[in-house]
């Protein structure tokens, strides 16, 4: 009994005092945030210009975040934490996106806010992941595998193909037709489940019940299984911080849109 006690409060100590020892979101102090210290100067310079001209030609807001490390916590978990409180892009139209550095760990993410999920897609996000920046870092090119991995984010968003890696476009390409594979069964299965609804109301229907509430279900259902489908298609948004100088995230939204990867 003591003992089961004694391991009730270790438990519950680890529990309240866990929080205490994570890693803390460090503050937003530009577009670059270096807090690794493994950007060239030049490159943060060169970078900060591009995302600055990138935000006042589209409205985008991009950020990069470095960190030596996060003591272990998941660069997914943190990400989506850095997100929450920087909140980059407008907070009408959740059009930021964050490329988040882990150098401890050797692990890199890029977040991508709400807006941007129907051109920044997952899938996009991991071939600038795996294909641009990870060969770079292998070979201790921090700062251009930065430099480049944030120039196809931007080519990406705005549209501009010729800042777009061809290791990204053929990739992309390469990749399409497997990604048909899945959507096509997603239809299948939501044309059975909705026939299998629609024959339970009828059967409901002849029997005076169940009829309205089926229907409502199968709407709910059918709505459900769509928005999934088409989780990539939204809409841009953005938001200004004007000019070159002082920089802020204007309350974009992030669900934990984007990819992780590891070098």
């Amino acid at each position: 009994m003591v003992k089961r006690f004694l391991m009730s409060l270790v438990l519950t100590a680890i529990l309240i005092f866990t929080p205490l020892f994570a890693v803390s979101v460090p503050a937003l102090k530009g577009r670059v945030n270096d807090y690794a210290k493994i950007i060239r100067d030049s490159d943060e310079r060169e970078i900060e210009e591009y995302l600055a001209g990138l935000e006042q030609s589209t409205g985008i807001q991009i950020a990069v975040l470095t960190m030596p490390s996060l003591d272990g916590e998941d660069i997914a978990s943190f990400g989506i934490k850095v997100a929450d409180k920087w909140q980059l892009g407008d907070k009408e139209k959740d059009n930021g996106a964050l490329l988040l550095v882990a150098y401890a760990e050797h692990d890199l993410r890029i977040e991508v806010g709400d807006g941007l999920e129907g051109s920044l897609t997952d899938a996009k996000c991991g071939l600038i992941l795996r294909n641009v920046i990870v060969p770079e870092f292998k070979n201790g090119n921090y700062s251009a595998g930065i430099k480049k991995g944030v120039m196809n984010m931007g080519g990406i968003v705005s549209g501009d193909e010729s800042a777009v890696s061809r290791s990204v476009r053929e990739g992309e390409s390469s990749g399409s037709s497997s990604d048909l594979i899945p959507a096509f069964i997603c239809v299948i299965w939501l044309f059975l489940f909705m026939s299998a609804i629609s024959a339970g109301t009828r059967r409901g229907r002849r029997r005076g019940r169940y009829y309205h509430n089926g229907n409502t279900i199968a709407w709910i259902a059918a709505d459900a299984a769509l928005r999934s489908m088409m989780r990539g298609s939204g809409s841009g948004h953005s938001h200004s911080s004007g000019g070159f100088g002082g920089f802020s995230g204007g309350g974009g939204h992030f669900s934990g849109g984007g990819a992780s990867a590891h070098w």
